[in-house]
């Protein structure tokens, strides 16, 4: 928490230049005293009634103006008036002006709808250090209309700065604040973006990426297809994102960026809030950029917005698994247990079904290829029902062992998952 080092008890660095102010002032007043008793009228300011200037960030005499610009840009955004958004912020902070001019241009290419600027819980700025010359709390609102269940609100602190009797805005991100509600960057707020949509798919690129929109978007299409019919009660609609700038991938991988393929994730209503508002994912450009490799990729993500959360009391093989084996679903079985039995034959007999986080820190290259081939060898010889079954088998009883883990997987297949990964090894190497 920072604090102003006048009110921590600290010595101000320029104090003795006051005392010397100070010493200044009391010689006039006795000049002043004199001027008086000749009939000269010298107005005087006795010592220590100096103004004050507010702390930074706490000027309350500017908040009524400032709240009439976050009503103003509200009003602007929800019209469309471009001039009349950029009309509040301060012109004087250049960077932060060219950036809000490209955010308001990205939302104009998105299908947002309820959009909305209120105040915020203003207790939450006790943890944000103080900036410019008045600072509050301000909960942006909005919903991507057909993909978004429920309007999603994010946390934003204004700081406003003094322009004459008016406030105008000078930046609208606070470090402080962001760690708090752990803020993800969406492309929209890091990026001139470029928007496609072919019915249910929103595809999100760059300046870099939309190079290769077209066949993205057709590919996209395609895994749709796919795992709409292989996941049972799945609408179908999402977003992706294929940009170049991987700071939200980066916070949320478990691996190193360059193994990380993709991610999807939850849009939550609100930071800390349990509502999901809708399921989406990103991928590593490196990867998208790649013909062969790009449908898998997609295929896999997909799975995962598909499930949407149903999944997550199942172990980390079981939800990759489960991915992998939609995903592969494409090739012939010879082909996946070629494909498998090369990957694995570099692997130590122990290897095991991993169910944390592990799965993606130790060699997740090998913990992937047995996730896969398990799911694929309980596909294949027993549905691939059994592997919803499993998942919902999780779902009503939670495991936070292994060897609950183990239980619950034989109760439903008949298998340990030691025993499930010698045989699905096996299934492999013998195909």
């Amino acid at each position: 928490m920072w604090a102003n080092p006048l009110l921590a008890g600290r010595r101000h660095p320029y104090a003795p230049h006051m005392r010397g102010i100070a010493r200044v002032a009391a010689a006039l007043v006795l000049v002043a005293t004199g001027a008086a008793c000749t009939g000269v009228d010298v107005a005087s300011t006795p010592p220590g009634t100096e103004a004050s200037t507010p702390p930074a960030g706490t000027d309350v005499s500017l908040r009524e103006a400032a709240l009439d610009v976050v009503e103003r840009r509200e009003q602007a955004l929800v019209s469309g008036d471009r001039d009349a958004f950029l009309a509040t912020v301060d012109e004087d902070e250049l960077t932060f002006a060219a950036t809000q001019a490209r955010w308001f241009d990205n939302l104009a290419r998105l299908p947002v709808t309820d959009l909305s600027l209120t105040l915020g819980d203003e207790d939450d700025m006790s943890r944000v250090h103080g900036e410019g010359a008045l600072q509050l709390p301000v909960e942006l609102t909005m919903r991507l209309d057909g993909f978004d269940r429920h309007p999603v609100t994010q946390p934003l602190v204004y700081t406003f700065n003094r322009d004459g009797d008016d406030a105008v805005l000078a930046d609208d991100r606070n470090v402080q604040n962001d760690a708090a509600h752990g803020w993800l960057p969406a492309p929209w707020d890091i990026t001139r973006i470029e928007v496609r949509r072919q019915g249910p798919v929103l595809g999100i690129f760059d300046e870099e990426t939309v190079a290769y929109a077209d066949s993205v978007m057709a590919d996209l299409a395609e895994a749709r297809a796919l795992v709409r019919a292989a996941v049972p009660g799945w609408s179908g609609r999402f977003v992706a994102y294929d940009i170049e700038d991987l700071q939200a991938l980066e916070q949320m991988t478990h691996m190193r960026t360059w193994q990380t393929g993709g991610v999807a994730f939850p849009v939550l209503e609100r930071p800390g809030s349990r509502r999901v508002a809708s399921y989406r994912f990103m991928v590593n450009p490196d990867v998208a950029e790649s013909y062969w490799q790009r449908p898998f990729l997609f295929r896999h993500e997909l799975v995962h917005v598909a499930l949407g959360g149903s999944d997550a009391a199942s172990p980390v093989w079981l939800r990759e698994g489960i991915a992998e084996q939609v995903s592969r679903s494409v090739l012939p079985t010879s082909d996946r247990r070629r494909i498998a039995a090369i990957a694995l034959s570099r692997a130590r007999p122990g290897l095991r079904l991993e169910p944390g986080v592990d799965f993606y820190r130790r060699v997740p290259a090998l913990h992937y290829e047995l996730a896969a081939v398990a799911c694929d060898f309980l596909a294949t010889t027993q549905g691939r029902e059994v592997l919803w079954e499993l998942r919902d088998a999780f779902a009503a009883e939670p495991a936070s062992s292994a060897a609950q883990v183990s239980a619950v997987v034989r109760r439903v297949t008949g298998l340990g998952t030691g025993e499930l990964a010698a045989r699905a090894r096996i299934w492999a190497l013998t195909g």
